[in-house]
């Protein structure tokens, strides 16, 4: 067991290499002794320097570990007025932290840390930044003089040969995962290296040794040493850390990833899309498994077909994080890369992941991206070069939310060079826009598999829904801007002899009558009224305006109902102070465990966030797009423990019909009505109170004459 055996780098990075499985696991597996700098102390930093230690811990190897005290303004104020011990503060700041572990990884590597304490085997040291007066300075004080910024981390094998690193690695629960890492390797036995590993040596005694300058270094508190062995297993075996699987972009348990079975209809719509010559469109509803069904297209694709690229296209990035998180369900084996904006060499690392395809150095390409980059001048180019400079290569493309790739600035990247092409969604056909519906299914052709709403709730694969209509009005003041905006525009239409004018104008009216009445104010009273009837609170799903979302929250606070916004503001990257996971992740998490009994949305939830324990969804903003209304209805229908059925209160504004309007402004008006009543009759259709439903919007196509 030497180092002297292991090829290594003098530098790493993590753009370029797998950092864990390149250089830790190597080292640790013949390391006897390991010394770290590592930041400042939290759970998840703990959980990161215990990655890939398993091999490190049958050596019965010995640590030395310095974390930095992550103390806060308050802190730090009572400890320089004589208030408080910084040992007590220290120890209370630590205990907190480990207490609110959450996460299983982290619970379980933290524990790993915490047995070679109780063998005697760990010894932690606490470090706290000092100003030139000696007293202790917050967290980001701290972070601002930089002494953490830089990591050293020094290991030793049994024949006293030593390896050093040092540089950017950053202690967080996504250092591994999404953050650019990068360090150089020094070997003591190595004449050229030689200095600058008796830097990196000096540099961890010195602080170990309690001789760095403005850092006072302090035995870790006993209160959390004896809560590390409290916490540690009897046995290290028990923790089985080899069930963890460290992935370059996601860390997961290996137990958890078993293949899955395909539905009868998931198996149907697979073999009509290769009858169909491996082109056409699945037309599913959201929550029966187009993701699945898709990933079996691309398996025949790659086990039938040599050199093999595909490409999946999504809304957003974060829906290829979910279509990645898919792949091990059908062991599905390709190399697999990350194309879009997040990735700040894309380019690059496309063309050269496309060149080991054609070279034979891999057999296949699996790309995720983003409609906007797939539909990008480079995108596109380097897809165009790769199959004029090897015509046998094979392209599928797959476009996720098929609808999207419509629109007039996207719809460029649907180019002749995919030779099997497959489009999914609930809802292919795009709303006001004949002319991008029609390059969706003249590129990728018809519909060659539709399981409706009604199928999948019929046949126990989707949650029955009880819909709940709730009818207002206009105030006086919304009353007339509406009349004065309708009365502008129907002018026009009534003048123009163009059907395709005509119908541009009537688009925009529809769109003018929306803006009004999304945020109508008696649709906030309604609001108040349902809350009121409903016995509790909870996996609530809230829908409302941008301009509403602050009322809604405040009517909600109001009631002591615990609810968090969810928008585009919250972040879909892993983060440390989140347990590892992102922010929405954890508010999806928290909302599943009862955290927070509401969770109030603008358009976040629409599109490829699963929520299966939301059971109750409030909508205020009720758009008339099939695409929003359908995905929004999709979001309380799946399939969950205990969940028998789901609850759709939808707030509808009644007609502006007064006596007082033309006839003309009248006839147009109801063709607007009887355009919005579209959705009611959808929703109520496949509800389970469908004919109670009908009946009341037959009685109001009775009240204002629409047919």
């Amino acid at each position: 067991m030497s180092f002297l055996d292991l090829e290594l780098k003098h530098d790493y990075d993590s753009e370029e290499d797998d950092i864990l499985h390149d250089f830790y696991i190597p080292v640790l597996s013949k390391a006897k002794k390991y010394c770290r700098l590592a930041g400042f102390f939290s759970s998840s930093a703990l959980a990161v320097v215990a990655k890939g230690m398993s091999p490190f811990i049958k050596n019965q190897g010995s640590m030395k570990l310095i974390v930095g005290a992550r103390l806060q303004k308050q802190d730090v104020e009572a400890i320089k007025e004589g208030l408080e011990d910084p040992e007590k503060v220290i120890a209370e700041m630590m205990l907190e932290d480990l207490e609110q572990i959450q996460e299983e990884f982290v619970r379980d590597h933290v524990r790993a840390l915490a047995w070679l304490v109780a063998k005697n085997q760990l010894d932690i040291k606490v470090a706290i930044v000092v100003d030139r007066y000696g007293q202790p300075m917050d967290y980001d004080a701290a972070l601002r003089r930089g002494i953490f910024h830089q990591k050293v981390g020094i290991f030793e094998d049994e024949a006293g040969n030593l390896i050093s690193f040092s540089g950017s690695v950053n202690e967080s629960a996504t250092a591994w995962e999404d953050n650019i890492e990068e360090f150089k390797v020094f070997r003591s036995w190595i004449g050229a290296e030689k200095e600058y590993f008796d830097a990196d040596f000096s540099k961890f005694n010195k602080f170990w040794e309690g001789y760095a300058n403005r850092t006072k270094v302090v035995d870790i508190p006993k209160a959390i040493k004896e809560r590390l062995i409290e916490i540690a297993p009897s046995n290290i075996e028990e923790l089985d850390l080899g069930r963890w699987d460290y992935g370059n972009k996601q860390v997961r348990l290996i137990e958890q990833v078993r293949p899955i079975e395909l539905r009868k209809y998931q198996l149907e719509a697979v073999q009509n899309w290769l009858s169909n010559d491996k082109k056409g469109i699945f037309e599913m509803a959201t929550g029966t498994g187009k993701t699945i069904a898709a990933l079996n297209c691309l398996k025949n694709a790659l086990e039938v077909e040599s050199k093999v690229i595909v490409v999946i296209s999504s809304p957003f990035i974060h829906l290829s994080e979910q279509w990645i998180r898919e792949f091990d369900k059908l062991e599905v084996k390709s190399d697999k890369l990350l194309a879009d904006s997040s990735q700040t060499r894309w380019r690059d690392k496309l063309v050269d992941s496309i060149i080991d395809v054609e070279n034979g150095i891999s057999e296949s390409l699996i790309v995720l991206t983003t409609h906007n980059t797939f539909s990008s001048v480079d995108f596109m180019n380097i897809i165009k070069e790769s199959k004029k400079r090897v015509p046998e290569l094979r392209f599928l493309l797959i476009v996720d939310e098929v609808h999207g790739i419509g629109a007039p600035e996207r719809r460029n990247g649907l180019i002749e060079e995919y030779d099997y092409r497959l489009g999914l969604s609930a809802t292919p056909k795009r709303w006001f826009d004949l002319e991008g519906t029609d390059k969706i299914f003249s590129y990728f052709g018809n519909v060659v598999f539709e399981f409706s709403l009604k199928d999948a709730i019929d046949e126990g694969y989707l949650t029955p829904y009880i819909y709940k209509p709730h009818f207002t009005s206009l105030t006086p003041q919304e009353m007339e801007k509406y009349e004065t905006e309708t009365r502008k525009i129907s002018r026009a239409y009534y003048r123009s002899k163009d059907e395709d004018e005509k119908d541009e104008i009537f688009t925009l009216l529809c769109i003018k009558r929306q803006k009004i009445i999304r945020n109508a104010m008696n649709k906030l009273v309604v609001f108040q009224e349902i809350l009121d009837e409903l016995d509790e609170i909870k996996y609530c799903l809230i829908y409302c305006s941008p301009k509403q979302i602050r009322t809604v929250q405040e009517i909600l606070n109001q009631r002591n109902i615990v609810q968090h916004k969810f928008t585009e503001i919250e972040g879909t990257k892993p983060k440390d102070r989140f347990g590892g996971l992102s922010e929405r992740d954890l508010l999806i998490k928290q909302f599943s465990e009862g955290v927070y009994r509401a969770l109030v949305s603008m358009r976040c939830l629409d599109e490829g966030v699963d929520v299966p324990p939301a059971r109750v969804a409030i909508m205020l903003d009720n758009s008339g797009n099939p695409r929003e209304y359908i995905q929004r209805r999709g979001r309380v229908l799946r399939k969950y423990p205990g969940k028998e059925n789901a609850v759709i209160h939808d707030i509808i504004v009644e007609p502006v019909l007064r006596s007082t309007i033309s006839q003309e402004l009248g006839s147009l008006e109801r063709r607007i009505i009887a355009k919005e009543l579209e959705r009611y009759r959808d929703f109520a259709r496949s509800s389970q109170n469908a004919s109670e439903c009908l009946k009341i919007m037959q009685n109001v196509e009775a009240l204002y004459g629409i047919s």
